[in-house]
């Protein structure tokens, strides 16, 4: 017995002196700029799956503390992580045996839908107009949400995507979040969603599958909206929506190469976060790990993260026209052929290692046919509704200019 307790008081005294050492280090994040280091940092090399979900869910409190998420995102707990997987591939597999035309369908009456109640000569913001397509598209063609996508209300649609953006925004900053803005997100997507058995918590499927999937749709139709060769491929998906014309290059570049390249210039997570414990600490015994976990949260590790940004515009794997938008580098033909250097590089865009993201096959499909449902019904040969461009593009922010008129 006194044996026990010399021992524990011993843990304790070296817990506190660990601790105390942490502390005068400072706090000082690691950015991985290469590939070989990126690829350490994801995929965990020597790492179990549960240290790899604390390292990332560590990595996201601010999130946990936004949202109130409950998801593997936020929880390292390996039961959180499995059941979340596994209801998430069900909804892509569903997704998958419905179709493309559906969902190209749904994202044409979503369209519709947004432009009914619009005045002849009113304007509505484009980034705003995006997000309310992407919302109630994803709710029934990916969800499995019960409605139709024009029966949803619009001011919870609206509540939903404002509401998510501003407390994205909210979670980066050092100030407490406005108490209200919370409850009113989840009021609002408990209407949308009401289902509660299969989404106790529903924020915590639409923020993965939504906000990511509505910046890639907006930046693809910016920069597809004034390219004739972009437009021609995206409308060659809208009458034929499936997997063999959204690969197929035709005479110029195909809907894929256009994703492709929208997320090489504007990565979804321009830096990925993790929890690293620091190279002493991965000395320690694990249960003497836990014990200091338990009364000092994250003394004994260290923010790192992977610069996806970084390499996918790096000079030195892409060559001097890193930074242009050019979609034909990822032609499947002649000297635009991609090197492995830069197939390395681009696979980072959806993550890496085990818990690289599990939509990274659908999503860039799905945000192709919604990105040629807007450009159809958008473009410059229709006489109700035009784009109205800006003078830069955005990508969470930075659409001020930008809007969609009735014309």
């Amino acid at each position: 017995m006194l044996l026990t307790i010399a021992f524990a008081l011993l843990v304790a005294a070296l817990s506190v002196f660990l601790c105390s050492v942490l502390k005068s280090q400072g706090d000082i994040s690691i950015a991985h700029s290469n590939l070989d280091s990126i690829r350490a940092c994801l995929s965990g090399e020597g790492s179990t799956i549960g240290q790899l979900l604390q390292e990332r869910s560590r990595a996201n409190t601010r999130l946990l503390k936004a949202f109130r998420l409950s998801n593997t995102f936020v929880s390292g707990d390996e039961e959180v992580h499995s059941t979340f997987v596994t209801h998430a591939k069900g909804l892509l597999k569903d997704a998958n045996k419905v179709g493309w035309r559906r969902f190209r369908d749904l994202a044409t009456r979503a369209i519709e839908h947004e432009f009914e109640s619009l005045d002849h000569g009113a304007t509505l913001h484009f980034d705003v107009f995006i997000q309310s397509v992407c919302l109630r598209v994803i709710l029934v063609g990916l969800l499995g949400v019960d409605a139709s996508v024009e029966s949803f209300a619009q001011d919870d649609i609206a509540t939903v995507t404002s509401h998510i953006n501003h407390l994205w925004s909210l979670s980066k900053q050092p100030q407490d979040i406005p108490s209200h803005l919370l409850p009113n997100l989840s009021a609002s997507l408990r209407r949308l969603v009401p289902d509660t058995d299969r989404y106790p918590n529903p924020v915590d499927f639409v923020i993965p599958s939504w906000e990511t999937l509505w910046r890639v749709v907006a930046i693809a139709v910016a920069h597809s909206s004034h390219d004739t060769g972009m437009s021609e491929a995206m409308s060659r998906l809208y009458a034929r929506p499936d997997i063999k014309t959204f690969n197929s290059e035709g005479s110029g570049v195909s809907p894929k190469n256009i994703v492709d390249e929208t997320m090489r210039m504007y990565p979804p997570s321009k830096h990925i976060g993790r929890m690293k414990l620091r190279p002493f600490a991965r000395l320690l015994p694990s249960f003497l790990i836990q014990f200091i976990d338990t009364f000092t949260s994250d003394a004994l590790r260290q923010k790192v993260s992977a610069d996806v940004n970084g390499v996918q515009q790096s000079i030195a794997i892409w060559g001097e026209d890193a930074n242009t938008f050019n979609p034909s580098r990822f032609t499947n033909t002649g000297s635009s052929s991609l090197s492995k250097e830069q197939r390395d590089a681009h696979s980072y865009v959806f993550g890496g290692g085990p818990l690289r993201c599990i939509g990274a096959s659908w999503a860039p499909v799905a945000a192709a046919v919604m990105c040629s449902a807007v450009l159809s019904l958008t473009g410059e040969e229709q006489e109700e509704v035009r784009i109205v461009r800006g003078e830069t593009i955005g990508s969470r922010s930075g659409w001020g200019d930008w809007f969609v008129e009735k014309i």
